[in-house]
């Protein structure tokens, strides 16, 4: 089931207005994804998090979100194939960025193949992911 950032009151996805739009982070390390939905929420961004794949994939039945950030080892399918399903969702715009430790070359050359728009290793510098998160979401429906 999908949690959402407490800045707002507790306020799910669709309910409160937002600077840049919503961002949909999957990452099963939660302490982790409640970090990263602090930052992301303290810089003006809505945000939903899920822990599985299949909690994302229900989650964007509900509210499409303007970026998406995935970690590729998930408890139930990988954060590729989870990609691949959240582009054919979100369209071509988009961005869909990988957030992970596993920075093999077999992972790095997938990336196109899966519609991910950028690759982020773990740990990461939270500025940097901001920055881009806004760069790749310029333009994109809120």
């Amino acid at each position: 089931m999908a949690s959402y950032s407490d800045k707002n009151g507790g306020k799910g996805l669709a309910d409160c207005a937002s600077a840049f739009g919503s961002v949909l982070v999957v990452d099963d390390n939660e302490m982790l994804a409640h970090a990263l939905a602090k930052i992301l929420d303290q810089e003006g961004w809505r945000v939903a998090i899920c822990y599985t794949g299949s909690e994302a994939l229900s989650q964007i039945e509900k509210e499409l979100p303007t970026a998406a950030v995935v970690d590729i080892h998930l408890p139930d399918i990988s954060g590729l194939v989870l990609s691949s399903k959240l582009r054919e969702r979100l369209g071509p715009d988009r961005p869909i960025i990988i957030l992970s430790g596993d920075a093999s070359m077999e992972n790095l050359r997938s990336l196109p193949h899966v519609g991910a728009t950028y690759f982020i290793s773990k740990p990461f510098n939270s500025q940097h992911l901001i920055e881009r998160l806004r760069e790749l979401s310029a333009g994109c429906a809120h």
